[in-house]
């Protein structure tokens, strides 16, 4: 079982989207079973993929576990992908709630671990925050590898030491976490200017030693599926963003499809 966190301490960088395209693509098209972990308080990620989202509150979240009580997935919009659900609770739960002992900072891991043991799920992908809090803690904690998505403008680059840095210290906690890469986002086709940024970030993240995957090209359809509430490989399959996400699924796992037509 893969465990992915999708975090960045910014807002807008994508990362809500991430999560829910590579989950669907995982499941559509390369057959695999998902879990999908909410550790956002906004609950984007829930609202959005949730098959009942009205029932919600009465189901037992990421805040719940983290807190010490059991929690468990529900079922989401998408063939084999679960979810555990994210919810303003969270809010309350900083880094000092985890140091306090208010939260349980491996309570993601020892979750996943339960679920490891049953061959439950083939990858977890965790929607992080975009603040350094205790679910933030949880996340890393739990994941084998940190996907950064990057909007390409001079804060998202210039932003990035910050997060390495972070990632890099919980390695006290968990030794074998890695960087899988930075994801730029929203790459308009055209744009000199995003020409430029993305050459800049390359620059810089071979000067780091990580890896960068291809672009998500910015494309209307996800604004849109945003409304639907529908991952673009249903609603959208032949879009720009949606075609780049297969090829980001692809590299992320290391896995050749044939069915892709990228």
């Amino acid at each position: 079982m893969r465990t992915t966190a999708i975090m960045n301490l910014k807002g807008g960088t994508a990362k809500t989207i991430t999560a829910i395209n590579t989950a669907a693509i995982l499941s559509k098209i390369h057959g695999h079973k998902v879990l999908l972990v909410d550790a956002d308080s906004q609950g984007n990620l829930s609202e959005f993929t949730a098959a009942n989202p009205n029932g919600l509150p009465m189901a037992k979240g990421t805040s719940s576990l983290l807190r010490g009580d059991a929690a468990g997935p529900v079922p989401t919009k998408m063939r084999d992908v679960l979810l555990i659900h994210g919810d303003d609770d969270l809010m309350a739960l900083d880094v000092s709630a985890a140091r306090s002992g208010i939260a349980n900072p491996m309570a993601i891991r020892d979750l996943l671990d339960k679920y490891a043991k049953d061959d439950l799920f083939d990858n977890v992908l965790i929607d992080c925050p975009p603040a350094f809090s205790a679910s933030a803690m949880a996340a890393l904690a739990a994941a084998d590898e940190v996907v950064i998505p990057v909007k390409l403008d001079a804060f998202g680059i210039s932003g990035l030491s910050r997060i390495v840095s972070q990632v890099r210290n919980m390695r006290k906690v968990n030794p074998d976490l890695e960087i899988a890469g930075v994801l730029p986002t929203m790459f308009v086709v055209g744009s000199d200017a995003h020409r430029k940024a993305l050459y800049q970030l390359q620059e810089v993240l071979e000067a780091l030693g990580i890896r960068c995957f291809h672009q998500i090209r910015y494309s209307r359809p996800v604004d849109s599926s945003t409304f639907q509430q529908e991952a673009l490989v249903y609603s959208s399959p032949k879009c720009g963003a949606c075609r780049d996400y297969k090829i980001f699924v692809r590299d992320l796992i290391g896995e050749e499809d044939e069915r892709y037509a990228v």
